[in-house]
């Protein structure tokens, strides 16, 4: 019974960890609805564990079979919550990811007729199914999907950033193996708990330095990064402005201009990833800072800037379509000049793209 008062604890963290979450305009509004479903589902299973301490400790064999059923069909929810956390990287196939956590609860809801997940015989005993194992794997392909959305969402993390989410990630898979291999070891559910809670500071640590709409870098980070640029380094400087957004905006409304800026935002990740760091400076305008000496790398980058354009509108919605401008300028190591000097050149550039396209728009 003192495993109780422990499993209390993580749920009373996870309750102030979510009261946060709902006072937060730091984190996406996606991030922030998913985290608090996940601190939901994990308080529920919690519950169950304690349920099904109480039920062995009192006898209460309903109790013992009610709590099971809720850890059992809630322990794949939990690791799918966490996922959604990075919606965008689903393009709204989340529905078909939920099946097998529905198959899941569906089983562990009949189990103690099929004895599938689980049965607690007349003596209050309990005895896994054969189908434990089945839970399990959800759960894993759940925590796989995490891991790999995860880094997908926060590629463009420093090093130490991507080492510490591991950390988090390997916490949680460690308490799962433990307790399945150790069962007097009670240490899944909150290891998942802590992980959680790290989960989203981690997440609201980014926020300082990631912009909450697109994810790439915000002017805070640029701030600092260009900061550090000192005289007789190399970099390459390109800035980017979204072309027609206003129209959009104004006539289809700023959740489609939002849309918009979110797409241009991925389709830059993708050119540049491994190439250069990605800012968010203003509304519509990003900029790329390339400090890798590696024209060649940037071209291509560039060059695949159409394609991924390509791919992107055919998703966009209300015949949005999307369109950029950019200009590029060079800082060598023997060059004099400042970085805002080094900027204005390539705004400069990318303005005139831009004329160009508004004329060739018009004739």
């Amino acid at each position: 019974m003192a495993q109780n008062y422990i499993y209390i604890l993580v749920a009373f963290a996870l309750i102030f960890g979510g009261s946060l979450a709902l006072r937060s305009n730091y984190v996406n509004k996606y991030k922030n609805k998913y985290y608090i479903y996940a601190v939901l589902v994990n308080i529920g299973i919690l519950i169950g564990e304690i349920g099904t301490h109480i039920g062995v400790y009192y006898g209460l064999r309903l109790i013992h079979i009610i709590s099971n059923m809720v850890k059992y069909g809630l322990a794949p929810l939990l690791p799918y919550c966490i996922v959604l956390m990075n919606r965008k990287c689903w393009k709204r196939k989340e529905k078909i990811a939920m099946l097998p956590a529905i198959l899941v609860v569906l089983i562990a809801l009949t189990s103690q007729q099929t004895r599938l997940l689980f049965y607690v015989d007349g003596a209050n005993q309990y005895s896994r199914g054969p189908f434990f194992l089945v839970s399990l794997a959800v759960s894993m392909l759940y925590f796989l999907m995490l891991t790999i959305t995860s880094f997908y969402e926060y590629r463009d993390a420093d090093f130490s950033e991507k080492v510490y989410l591991l950390a988090i990630l390997v916490l949680a898979l460690g308490g799962v193996f433990l307790q399945v291999f150790f069962s007097q070891v009670a240490s899944m559910w909150t290891t998942t708990g802590i992980s959680l809670l790290l989960y989203y500071t981690f997440v609201l640590e980014l926020s300082n330095k990631y912009d909450v709409l697109t994810g790439v870098r915000n002017r805070r980070a640029f701030d600092s990064h260009k900061s550090n640029l000192l005289s007789g380094k190399y970099y390459e400087l390109i800035v980017f402005d979204i072309n027609g957004l206003k129209p959009v905006n104004d006539n289809l409304g700023h959740e489609q201009g939002d849309k918009l800026i979110m797409g241009a935002a991925d389709v830059l990740a993708k050119s540049f990833y491994g190439v250069g760091k990605i800012y968010r400076i203003g509304g519509d305008e990003f900029c790329i800072i390339c400090d890798a000496n590696d024209e060649t790398a940037v071209n291509t980058a560039l060059a695949d800037i159409k394609q991924n354009i390509l791919k992107a509108n055919k998703t966009m919605e209300n015949q949005v379509m999307l369109s950029v401008s950019y200009g590029m300028e060079i800082h060598r190591a023997d060059d004099e000049r400042n970085f805002q000097e080094i900027f204005n050149v390539a705004d400069e550039k990318m303005y005139g793209m831009k004329q160009e396209f508004y004329r060739n728009k018009k004739a």
